[in-house]
């Protein structure tokens, strides 16, 4: 579809209808997210001591931004089919790239991407045991990508021409932060794959019970799952942009909307997993009752199984958290580690 079958204009009608979308979801998965946050599944307050307030500031924030991208975008609307009397109609209003509510809502996807990538970076450092060496290149990919989405605000903000996102001076920046961000939120997802099943096969060669295979298994998926939507919609968007197809900017908005939805949807589907285990049908048959703990060294931390004395099914916690890959739900900073320490049923 070219350019001129899909007018600016009706992109950006299409880009406000769709941004509704996924804002209605929106709004159903962040509140879903931050009871998963604050309240345990009894509904009782998890105490302030307990929450952690940097997931539930970020989680609020990623919301913001999304209500001021669709408020932004329902503004442009106005201006460009209401209040716009001038010559060029609709389309001459849309091509003010250096217009307030343009610039707002660049603003409002570098915000966005800022965060949902430091969060993706978090989570990797976190599973490693927090140490800066593994995430040094995501690390630094995140900072190069920002860098050059607020290089591209500052263009926009002083262009002060008509034109669209493929203008000659952003395409080279908006390319690079694209690029970036692929390559950002690839490596991340898949270093943190790569630990959990390294860590999924220690456990499995040990013949532990089955619930900790179950249970990083799910994570796994839910990770991936959840990590594509995100991935999905850049990749569309650079598609969009460097075929200079309108669409970019129905599925640059949308983006907007899909990083708070993935990031709470990570909680959520892990929230409810731990909510239906049924612990009887996860335990498999073992030789001897152990005892399971990651031990925190500075290599790769691989479970340490010894023998223990028989205990009840009453010890087993079968209610605790996935704590050990959502650090999100546990203030707790060794809490992945901790979560993992259990009896075994002989």
């Amino acid at each position: 579809m070219s350019s001129s079958s899909f007018p600016l204009d009706t992109a950006e009608l299409v880009a406000l209808y769709m941004q509704a979308i996924f804002y209605g979801m929106g709004v159903v998965t962040v509140s879903y997210g931050l009871r998963v946050l604050m309240w345990n599944r009894e509904g009782h307050f998890k105490g302030k001591d307990s929450v952690n307030w940097i997931m539930v500031g970020a989680t609020l924030a990623m919301f913001t931004i999304a209500t001021m991208e669709i408020a932004f975008g329902f503004q442009h609307d106005l201006d460009a089919f209401i209040n716009y009397k001038g010559p060029g109609g609709p389309i001459a209003e849309f091509s003010k790239i250096s217009n307030w509510v343009n610039v707002m809502k660049t603003v409002d996807y570098a915000a966005q991407t800022f965060i949902g990538d430091a969060i993706m970076v978090y989570r990797c450092y976190v599973i490693y045991e927090r140490n800066w060496m593994v995430v040094a290149v995501p690390v630094i990919l995140w900072l190069a990508e920002s860098a050059c989405g607020w290089y591209v605000v500052y263009i926009e903000s002083t262009l002060h021409t008509e034109a669209t996102l493929n203008q000659e001076r952003l395409v080279p920046f908006i390319t690079t932060v694209l690029s970036l961000t692929l390559a950002m939120t690839t490596m991340t997802t898949g270093m943190i794959v790569y630990r959990i099943l390294k860590i999924n096969s220690a456990w499995s060669s040990q013949r532990v019970t089955r619930i900790g295979n179950y249970r990083l298994t799910r994570i796994v998926r839910i990770l991936i799952e959840s990590g594509l939507i995100y991935t999905i919609c850049v990749i569309v968007f650079f598609c969009t942009f460097l075929a200079s197809n309108n669409s970019q900017y129905p599925v640059s908005d949308v983006t907007v909307q899909i990083i708070p939805i993935s990031f709470t949807l990570i909680l959520i589907r892990v929230d409810q997993g731990v909510a239906v285990e049924n612990p009887s049908a996860q335990l498999t048959t073992i030789s001897k009752p152990i005892t399971f703990t990651l031990r925190p060294t500075s290599g790769d931390a691989g479970p340490d199984v010894s023998l223990a004395s028989p205990v009840s099914r009453s010890h087993f916690p079968v209610n605790h958290s996935d704590g050990y890959m959502m650090d999100d739900m546990n203030s707790d900073r060794d809490a992945w580690k901790k979560a993992d320490h259990f009896d075994a049923i002989p």
